[in-house]
């Protein structure tokens, strides 16, 4: 019986470490308009999506917006090895053989009264939604890339104009989380067991600055962590005519993570040009390693207890340029040739054993915004298309349990964006 609940608890300590993954609109973009221009939104950009980028640029638009997009990422990843002596057989699910992350997202720009502008912002994955996968400490994981990022997101905010060219705005973005009881009992000739989940919201604060004129603009975001932690706690009775164990597991697992963000950004309008520049600053050292705590009596002669703790990881830094270069073309109609890159720290700290691999990054994008005219009432439609290309930076490490991790220069990723705005 004693080796019995050794396994289980064991079988509790593998499946509680999970996967932290930031979201779509963090690490990729949320349109062709925006991802073309290496995301640097912070102080100008598509204002159908403000409500993500920086809801105080709500009150830039003219007119009402909506915006459809459909994206598509390729991985060409490496696969991560697993530390030997595993008790678990080889996971089959290799990060090389990832299918392509897809999905679709919507913006939105009403004006409310003058001065006061609605947004909402929000995406939608296709196939999985919102996988969550756990792995055993004898894993590693990416930090920000592969298919179980895709869930769905929500950013819903308000932008007011102050005098003097100034504006503020503040949103909320909702997300998920689940709280539940798994009660299981283990006898030597049944087994019963009974599980109650619950899913419930979870919401993080955020805001923006502008201050603009006709030529130039200013803005600064903040956004809170959102930890869409899951808390499962499990009581289990393991008995035979000799022996009784009950004791209890509080798991807390962390399906998915989105750090504190700090932007800046500005914009500078040309006669014939516009230039973007954006910082960002994303508080990937606030992550905690998944937790399980045992209680019970007798429990700590079989199995020592587990906490979570630091994953080893820091603060990354991300530099974005973008260049927006207007054309003009016959019948009122023209043309937004567009071009961006970006630069990503790691979040890995040097010298240091984790399990969640983040190599560096650098990108760069390009793609087209054609404007039509407007028709008999003043309405008009945009399509864009966009193409962002990111090459996966060296990296050496070490697993949490001894593997050594050695990440080949020349991995990349591959996002192809499409869609429309519409100006109402």
């Amino acid at each position: 019986m004693t080796r019995m609940a050794s396994k289980v608890l064991v079988g509790l300590s593998l499946i509680s470490s999970s996967t932290a993954l930031s979201n779509v609109f963090d690490t990729y973009g949320q349109s062709a308009g925006t991802m073309a221009i290496g995301n640097a939104t912070t102080a100008g950009g598509t204002q159908s999506f403000a409500a993500y980028t920086n809801p105080a640029l709500l009150v830039t638009a003219k007119k009402n917006e909506i915006s459809v997009q459909a994206l598509m990422t390729r991985f060409d990843l490496q696969d991560l090895p697993e530390a030997p002596n595993s008790p678990l057989p080889a996971d089959k699910d290799r990060a090389s053989q990832a299918g392509d992350l897809q999905g679709n997202s919507v913006g939105m720009n009403f004006t409310l009264t003058e001065g006061l502008h609605l947004g909402i912002a929000a995406y939608v994955p296709q196939g999985s939604f919102g996988r969550i996968k756990g792995v055993s400490s004898y894993q590693s994981t990416y930090l920000r890339f592969g298919e179980s990022q895709g869930k769905p997101a929500i950013y819903t905010a308000l932008g007011y104009q102050l005098p003097g060219g100034f504006s503020i705005g503040l949103g909320a973005y909702y997300s998920l989380r689940a709280k539940g009881v798994i009660q299981i009992a283990l006898t030597s000739r049944e087994s019963e067991g009974r599980v109650d989940l619950n899913m419930e919201p979870v919401v993080a604060p955020f805001g923006g600055f502008a201050w603009g004129n006709d030529r130039m603009t200013v803005g600064l975001t903040y956004r809170d962590a959102q930890k869409t932690d899951s808390k499962i706690d499990s009581g289990f009775s393991l008995t035979n005519q000799d022996f009784s164990l009950p004791f209890n597991a509080n798991t807390s697992l962390v399906p998915f993570y989105d750090p504190a963000l700090f932007r800046a950004g500005y914009s500078y309008r040309f006669d014939e040009a516009q230039v973007l520049v954006s910082f960002e600053q994303a508080q990937w050292g606030r992550y905690k390693t998944a937790l399980v705590s045992l209680t019970g009596n007798d429990v700590a002669a079989i199995s020592a207890e587990a906490s979570g703790g630091s994953a080893n990881l820091r603060d990354t830094q991300a530099y974005r340029l973008g260049v927006i270069v207007p054309v003009l073309g016959p019948m009122n109609q023209s043309l937004e040739l567009r071009g961006g890159l970006e630069i990503h720290t790691s979040a890995n700290k040097p010298n240091t054993r984790g399990s969640v691999i983040d190599p560096a990054q650098q990108s760069l994008a390009a793609g087209v915004n054609w404007i039509l005219k407007e028709d008999d009432k003043g309405r008009r439609l945009t399509l864009e298309a966009a193409y962002q290309y990111v090459q996966l930076s060296k990296l050496d490490r070490v697993g949490t349990k001894g593997a050594e991790i050695h990440l080949n220069a020349g991995h990349s990723l591959q996002t192809f964006v499409g869609g429309l705005d519409y100006e109402l």
